[in-house]
């Protein structure tokens, strides 16, 4: 089976969630986030509560089955009751050895999260095309596989089991993947760009040979061809659903892959420059310059400077 574009995209950009743990508690309490610097993901286990986010006029009501992604770094506060005086969440996990975190009274109540883990380069990537705010009522998961997800994690996560904490792991980037799919399958604009173009059937083909060769150079014509297009209507279409010309994307793919070959340990700038297609180094560093803002011997030399610091094995 041929790799889909939405997997080589997430694979690209290095886009894991990592499972966090979470809180369980009842009765009234309030905690206060900082921006977390990063993008945010939730699931309601059970119960119900309010998430203030800053900017927002309005608190999101979460319940049972909920999956919030948060994509707008800015604080947040979540609560039984939002007149509450929060405690700060440095504060409440502060000398906790357990991912889950007892707060108020009793356990009507459970919240589990993480966040998206991205690299460095590729972290505008992964939220572009994405709101601030992407909110999936569980009323809706239950129907679909995100609903069995969600339940799956919860069970996972309040058991002693063996293997729980890699469970949880891998239950996050398949909750992840699934909050994608309905986000883009959904009636919801989502803005041109990554996303959006791995998430096109029409452009599908197309991309399964850029992404499928790097060294070849491909043309619009044969690009063209390949989605059953005219070169106009190609290029057209392309742009509106990226938000870049086909070859544009194809230089940036290149440069995006090369700076995830250039972060791993003993890469050579000129056997990556040769693997996403330019004959000389000098053009592939130019080019590298244009996308990335850097030259391709920095990334070279800090994954060198890495490895040495870790010393033999």
């Amino acid at each position: 089976m041929s790799r889909d574009a939405l997997s080589r995209t997430l694979e690209l950009v290095d886009a894991r969630a990592i499972y966090a743990g979470g809180f369980i508690g009842g009765g009234e309490w309030s905690i206060r986030f900082p921006p977390p610097g990063k993008v945010k993901f939730f699931v309601v286990g059970r119960g119900a509560c309010l998430l203030a986010l800053d900017g927002y006029d309005s608190p999101f009501p979460l319940a049972a089955g909920d999956a919030l992604l948060l994509t707008r770094d800015a604080g947040f506060t979540v609560a039984s009751d939002l007149s509450l005086s929060p405690r700060s969440a440095a504060e409440v996990y502060a000398g906790q050895a357990s991912v889950i975190i007892p707060v108020g009274q009793g356990d009507d109540f459970m919240l589990l999260g993480g966040h998206i883990d991205t690299d460095n380069a590729g972290g505008r990537l992964m939220i572009e095309g994405l709101p601030a705010v992407l909110h999936l009522s569980g009323e809706e998961n239950r129907a679909d596989r995100l609903g069995v997800l969600i339940a799956e994690l919860v069970e996972e996560a309040a058991s002693n089991a063996p293997g729980a904490e890699m469970a949880c792991a891998s239950l996050a980037h398949l909750l992840l993947i699934q909050i994608l799919r309905r986000h883009l399958a959904s009636d919801m604009w989502v803005s041109p760009g990554w996303l959006r173009v791995a998430n096109d059937p029409r452009l599908a083909p197309a991309l399964a040979l850029m992404h499928g060769d790097l060294r070849h150079a491909w043309t619009l014509p044969e690009l063209a061809r390949a989605a059953a297009m005219s070169r106009t209507a190609f290029a057209t279409h392309f742009r509106a659903v990226a938000g870049m010309p086909p070859l544009a994307y194809l230089t940036e793919w290149r440069m995006r892959h090369a700076d995830r070959e250039l972060r791993r340990a003993g890469s050579s700038v000129a056997k990556i420059a040769q693997a996403v297609g330019y004959g000389s180094e000098a053009a592939f560093s130019t080019a590298f310059k244009r996308v990335m803002g850097r030259s391709p011997r920095h990334d070279a030399w800090v994954s060198a400077s890495d490895a040495s610091r870790q010393g033999p094995v």
